[in-house]
């Protein structure tokens, strides 16, 4: 099998991710171990370490005492190896990775999503898709965590000392502060991830070289849909009940749109939680309010694509994940649409946060 190293390399690697493997820690926990092999030409490493930790998975160019460890991925230990490619390694070149282990966030509502690759988008067959969700594979070959939840009114009085939404008493609604925030534009959404990042580093509660943001749109479907196929995580259809959308209009993915005059319609948010989470333990992916994205709106890039960014500038941000106020076919895994990034917060629109080293 050809690599793109020389066999000098692949033997100093290995050798050097063995040595790391005994190297002394300061927990108690298991070692972690690293295998090191090359696939196609890129480096492949299995991880194993005490099940359920999050590894950090650091390379470096040389072993000088100057060189710089640098965060590739974050990935977690299971009663198994963890195998995990490495995309972005150097045509020409060496490469030397060692696990570091990461302390669990404070925040136990934040779960961590390993990196992988799926198909995103709609195929051609969903009923009623937007010629905007071609099809198309993604790797998402960074692990991060994400919030168990959207963001909640109390979260974002607790970091930002206010609460814009309009679902409150003020409004004649109840005083419940587990209610998503919304009417928070873009803007609104990613200073409350620098403000969080830099209270949480200022309390010693992430490292510091980690912080929040939104989820770009990809990491955010492959998020959703937690290894499923289908134009829901919870199947091909979606019925009034299932999710906080407007339950008059029910969605099959063979037939489209199916009117319900008898399904529920609340008009308003919900408290976070209160409908069915998806594999991965993500809680209102559907419905409730839309989420903004990272991402200037876009096509998609053709072909494959490693960790997509979206394009460097449009007239909108990616949202996702459809809304009380929305239709079921407007709540599926693949839809996608955008709105101004400055403009006026809207009451079915809120966020939900990523945390992640920074790149």
């Amino acid at each position: 099998m050809k690599t793109r190293f020389s066999s000098r390399v692949r033997f100093l690697a290995g050798l050097f991710l063995a040595v790391w493997a005994v190297a002394p820690h300061a927990t108690a926990q298991p070692h972690p171990s690293l295998g090191l092999q090359f696939s196609a030409g890129q480096p492949t490493l299995s991880l194993t370490g005490a099940v359920g930790t999050v590894y950090s998975i650091q390379y470096a160019t040389d072993l000088s005492s100057t060189n710089l460890w640098a965060d590739r991925t974050l990935l977690q230990a299971q009663g198994v190896s963890v195998v995990w490619t490495d995309p972005s390694a150097p045509a020409t070149g060496q490469r030397f990775y060692r696990a570091v282990s990461v302390p669990a966030p404070a925040d136990a509502n934040l779960v961590f999503i390993p990196p992988g690759t799926f198909t995103m988008g709609s195929p051609p067959s969903e009923a009623e898709r937007d010629t905007n969700q071609a099809q198309h594979l993604v790797t998402i070959s960074r692990g991060f965590w994400m919030g168990k939840f959207l963001v909640t009114q109390a979260d974002y009085l607790a970091v930002v000392g206010s609460n814009p939404s309009y679902f409150t008493s003020a409004n004649g609604y109840s005083a419940d502060l587990t209610r998503p925030v919304e009417t928070v534009n873009w803007m609104d959404a990613s200073n409350y991830c620098a403000q969080r990042t830099q209270q949480e580093r200022a309390g010693g509660l992430i490292p510091a070289n980690y912080g929040y943001r939104l989820p770009t749109e990809s990491e955010w479907e492959y998020a959703d849909r937690a290894g499923t196929t289908t134009a829901f995580y919870l199947g091909n259809s979606l019925s009034s009940g299932q999710a906080n959308y407007d339950g008059r209009y029910e969605y099959d993915a063979s037939v489209g749109t199916i009117n319900n005059p008898n399904g529920i319609f609340l008009g308003q948010t919900t408290p976070v939680g209160s409908y069915a989470a998806n594999g991965w333990g993500l809680y209102d992916m559907i419905g409730n309010v839309i989420e903004w994205c990272q991402d200037w709106y876009g096509a998609y890039p053709a072909g494959t694509a490693i960790d997509p960014q979206g394009p460097a500038t449009s007239s909108g941000r990616v949202v996702r994940g459809g809304g009380w106020s929305l239709n079921a076919r407007d709540c599926r895994s693949a839809y996608r649409n955008s709105y101004d990034p400055g403009g006026r917060g809207l009451d079915y629109i809120g966020f939900r946060v990523l945390l992640a080293p920074n790149q």
